[in-house]
């Protein structure tokens, strides 16, 4: 795909004809396109703008079919009045069986009220994510903001993934500092969850690492308590589902890269038929 400024060039013609007719067979061909809901969604969100007059960013709100692999639809916002407003034309809502999210409340409400029979999976990657800020916020305050400094990423990485001489490194340097070996051993524990198969093993696992939480003095843990136990149940659908967001995070890639490169476009008016009807 060209920039818009070269395809006007290329046409021999103004911008404004270029978008009429362009956008105008968009949504013929998007107007073809009335599929129902599948049965397993994604749902996300990426930020495509800043409201000019206003100066506060404004986001859109991605549906992906995990079957079809493919983009199902754009919603323009992340309130959950507005997208169901706009959604609410597609049939089959009750198809939906499986809906993988990140740890949103407002997509929980949004998933609870339009699609009465989903499922809701939270998104493994964010879940092993939760304590990546605590970590590198007590690991500033030790060392400071250093940017190559090794320990810094072997720290959030599974420890499963190092060998045993850099695993053996890391626990000699957070002997020094407990308090962050406590909030590490913590985050260890989450992916050790991830690694359990079946879901009865994996609520017996969760529960017994909420009740070690439980007695932890350290604020950070005590606070993921709190998050693990408020999505338990969409935590726990993981392992009946083993859906994940994915490839709802790639195509937000995607479409981030089709906005930087076709420059002209500003708003969601004019980008989000192109990239549902591109991906769909």
């Amino acid at each position: 795909m060209e920039s818009l400024t070269k395809a006007r060039k290329h046409m021999g013609c103004s911008s404004s004809t270029l978008y009429r007719l362009h956008y105008h067979q968009l949504e013929l061909e998007l107007r073809k396109r009335q599929y129902p809901w599948p049965k397993s969604i994604g749902i996300d969100e990426h930020k495509y703008g800043k409201n000019r007059e206003k100066r506060y960013p404004e986001f859109a709100t991605i549906f992906v079919d995990h079957k079809g692999k493919r983009i199902f639809d754009v919603a323009n916002g992340r309130n959950v009045l507005e997208v169901k407003e706009q959604i609410k034309h597609i049939p089959g809502s009750e198809n939906v069986q499986c809906a993988t999210i990140d740890l949103s409340p407002t997509y929980r409400k949004l998933v609870r009220e339009h699609f009465p029979n989903a499922k809701i999976t939270a998104d493994k990657f964010h879940v092993v994510r939760l304590l990546h800020p605590a970590i590198n916020r007590r690991r500033k305050e030790i060392t400071g903001d250093k940017r190559n400094l090794p320990v810094r990423k072997l720290l959030l990485r599974s420890g499963k993934e190092l060998d045993f001489f850099t695993r053996s490194m890391i626990y000699r340097w957070l002997d020094d500092h407990p308090e962050l070996k406590e909030i590490y051993m913590a985050k260890e524990a989450i992916h050790g969850l991830y690694r359990v198969r079946g879901y009865e093993r994996a609520k017996r696992a969760l529960g017994k690492m909420l009740d070690r939480f439980g007695e932890s003095k350290v604020k950070e843990i005590q606070t993921l308590r709190r998050t693990l136990l408020s999505w338990r149940n969409e935590i726990l659908e993981y392992f009946k589902s083993r859906a994940s967001n994915g490839r709802t995070e790639a195509f937000n890639g995607i479409a981030k890269l089709i906005r930087k490169k076709g420059y002209g476009f500003r708003s969601f008016k004019r980008s989000s038929p192109f990239i549902v009807g591109l991906y769909s």
